[in-house]
């Protein structure tokens, strides 16, 4: 894993590449359906392909809901890992689905045996950055833009990280 850098020069905000990471979500645990919504929990890890984190990897646990409108909600707590330092991730965010896709009513996504199709639904979240490493006391005044995608049939996942 490359060793992490001290704080590059800030450019225009959202133009600075925290990182990009291609991974895939481990299976989705449906917890059960919620007046708010259907509720799973999954655990995540990806390799970071670029930025100051390039050779480290991103892991935790998502807490993700899909509402009754067919929107993802993700709440996550991850951690960046690099070769001498940790990062921690508190993320928000949303997974919408493609233009025009009908999403099945929650009881059919919470029915055993529904599988997710093989689509690239759109990942928005926020992600605010903490470490207690003094090298990267920047990050913990960091607010980062996440921008991907992610198919809930297959798992895969990239998504962009750029600092504000």
């Amino acid at each position: 894993m490359q060793t992490l850098t001290s704080h590059p020069s800030r450019g225009r905000a959202g133009t600075e590449l925290v990182y990009r990471l291609e991974g895939s979500l481990a299976d989705l645990y449906p917890i059960g359906l919620f007046p708010e919504g259907l509720r799973f929990h999954n655990d995540f890890s990806a390799d970071i392909v670029e930025g100051p984190f390039k050779g480290g990897r991103i892991f935790g646990l998502d807490q993700f809901m899909v509402r009754p409108d067919g929107v993802g909600v993700i709440v996550a707590h991850e951690v960046v890992e690099g070769s001498d330092a940790r990062v921690a991730f508190d993320i928000r965010g949303y997974v919408l689905p493609p233009a025009g896709l009908e999403m099945p009513p929650l009881e059919v996504l919470a029915s055993p045996g529904f599988e997710f199709p093989d689509l690239d639904f759109r990942v928005l979240a926020t992600a605010l950055m903490r470490t207690a490493d003094p090298r990267f006391d920047y990050f913990n005044q960091t607010v980062v833009v996440n921008e991907g995608t992610v198919n809930l049939g297959t798992g895969r996942l990239a998504i962009e990280a750029r600092a504000l």
